[in-house]
Order: C-alpha cells, then structure tokens, then sequence
C-alpha cells in the first residue's frame, strides 16, 4: 500500500468540507483525517456550508444524505449552485434510488454506502481529486507552471526549477495577488518576514527569477512595486 502511495498526487494541502449530521462520521473523519489533509471543515447544514463555500476556496466537498436540512436534493442543488465546479462524494445509510439519481444530477464523483471505513473514503477522496482537481496547475509563458500541490516551479517537459527561498516566495506572493501590483512594503513583510531588503536586493532576485524562466514573467511598475505575467489560460 505504501509502495503505492509514493505514486499518488501529494494532496497534504487539500481543504475539503464534509456536511454531515451523523456522529459516527463525524468521529471517523476528525480521527482518521486531520494529519493527511490541510484542512478539514465539518458542518451540518447546507446553510452553513453554502456560507463556508461563498467566503473560502475548497478542493472537495463531502455530502451525508444524513444533514440537517429540509432535504437531500436541497443540499445538493443549494452547494451546486453556490459551486457549480466543486467536486462532490456522497455518503450515505441507505442507497435507495431518489438519493443515487440526486447524486448523478448534481455531478458526485462516487456514491459510498454507510458504515464507512476510513480508508474507503480517503482513496476516494485522492481518487476524485486527482482526476477532477486540474486547477493546481497555473501556467505561464514558455510552458513554465506552478504546481499548487507539489508547491514547486516547473520548466516545459516537468523538470524542477531550482528557486532559492527568497525567489519561490516572491513569486508565490504575486501569483496570490496576479493582476495586482504588489508593493515593496507588502513583499518585505510576506517575503523577508520583516528583515532589512534593499532595493538592489530585490531587483537582484527579480533578476534571477527571470534568468531562470523568462523576462516578462515579472512586471515591473516604477517606484510602485511588481505584479506577475498573466496566467495562460
């Protein structure tokens, strides 16, 4: 199994919502899950989770036809509509027909059946994730790209860009602000954690970030800051 899992996408800083009201899946998910994803958010209504899912990026969302609501379907539609491209599992005690025809309207990945083993749902959930989470990938010109995942920098054909510290948080900082320019003050505190950073200093690094990939990819705007090429779409 283990020999298995060296292969599998890393998916340590995945965020997946679960909406369920049974106890027992509750247990299961907050002993089993905690350490093998980022971020794990239990709720029990669809309100709360349509709240969640409008002010937060989720990776997948965990529907138990078990939730405090009028009904399954209304679940479904309420977290469809506030977020027509997130992947869904569905979880249920019983696998009648209304509830399994819900699950294909609204687009689940897979239907699991109650009592749950921890480690049924957690291959699904990488399953699912690696083939429907293609967002991971943010491209740029000359095929170089970032992978959210595996948190590194890539060249055309898949080799390793060898960014120092600095450079990969550099960047990564535009990529969270694209289509802003990023002030100087903004990038000392997120980059440099607040250390002394001169002008020449980063110009150095904004040099080398494009010798290692290509020139454009960093924008620079006089004496107001930087802001990152636009994302291929």
């Amino acid at each position: 199994m283990l020999k298995t899992l060296k292969n599998i996408r890393k998916l340590y800083n995945a965020k997946l919502l679960f909406v369920s009201n049974d106890n027992a899946v509750k247990s299961t998910i907050e002993n089993e899950f905690d350490d093998y994803f980022k971020e794990l958010t239990l709720v029990r209504s669809s309100d709360e989770a349509v709240s969640l899912i409008n002010e937060n990026n989720y990776d997948m969302v965990i529907i138990d036809t078990d939730v405090d609501a009028k009904d399954f379907d209304d679940v479904c539609t309420n977290i469809s509509a506030a977020a027509p491209t997130l992947p869904k599992i569905i979880i249920s005690d019983k696998d009648n027909n209304e509830d399994i025809v819900t699950a294909i309207n609204t687009s689940a990945y897979t239907f699991l059946t109650k009592p749950l083993r921890s480690k049924d749902i957690k291959l699904a959930v990488i399953m699912c994730l690696n083939q429907t989470k293609r967002g991971d990938k943010i491209e740029f010109q000359n095929g170089i790209y970032f992978d959210e995942y595996r948190d590194q920098f890539f060249k055309s054909g898949g080799s390793l860009i060898d960014f120092t510290r600095l450079e990969k948080g550099f960047l990564k900082l535009l990529i969270s602000k694209k289509g802003e320019i990023v002030d100087y003050d903004m990038i000392k505190n997120v980059v440099w954690k607040g250390k002394n950073m001169s002008i020449y200093t980063m110009r150095n690094i904004v040099n080398k970030v494009r010798q290692k990939t290509y020139y454009e990819i960093i924008r620079n705007h006089s004496n107001k800051g930087y802001i990152i090429d636009e994302v291929q779409k």
